[in-house]
């Protein structure tokens, strides 16, 4: 004998589609809020998000391994490396050996890197970190659970962890100058 499924009620269906709605506006604001945030942050300081994250924890202390960077970031180490190569590209940070223990290369701010946080925001990183960690446990799983059925539903499959909004520059490294215009010239058929 073959059953069929009965059909929801309309205040079921409705209610389904409701909370669907929901939870597609909260992702949306989500997205657009760390978006504007993280584009914010490259227009006013000329880097990206995840190198001023990496410039702020260095801030707080004297220096760090690119491992301590790596925690601090919940991420993993060879990404933190190649975003301290871009920030000691542009002078913004220093790798030196450790003076506790020489065998371990740590990282530091420049002068550069110091005067450039004087001015920056705070990345939207920092921000969804601190709002993460202050999420009640069962709320964060909560969050881990839905999360992770969105990327099942759409069979994604986890890269390597990066940092958030860490792309290759589109732009030059230095920071911005909001003021300065840039003119092009006309490329002219020969």
């Amino acid at each position: 004998m073959r059953v069929t499924p009965r059909n929801p009620d309309p205040r079921s269906r409705r209610r389904s589609a409701e909370v669907r709605a929901q939870a597609l506006e909260r992702l949306r604001t989500l997205i657009s809020a760390l978006s504007h945030s993280a584009r914010a942050v490259e227009r006013s300081t000329g880097i990206t998000n995840a190198q001023l994250f990496l410039l702020q924890q260095l801030a707080e202390v004297e220096s760090l391994s690119v491992n301590d960077l790596a925690a601090r970031a919940r991420t993993q180490q060879s990404t933190v490396s190649i975003v301290v190569a871009r920030l000691v590209r542009a002078g913004l940070a220093a790798k030196h050996k450790s003076a506790a223990d020489g065998r371990i290369a740590v990282v530091s701010l420049t002068p550069k890197g110091r005067r450039l946080l004087r001015h920056a925001p705070v990345p939207p990183a920092s921000a969804l970190l601190r709002a993460i960690e202050a999420l009640p446990v069962r709320e964060a799983q909560a969050l881990a659970d839905g999360v992770d059925a969105l990327v099942r539903a759409l069979d994604l499959s986890p890269p390597e962890a990066t940092m958030l909004f860490e792309h290759a520059p589109a732009r030059r490294s230095g920071p911005a100058h909001p003021h300065r215009t840039v003119t092009r010239s006309k490329k002219r058929s020969t």
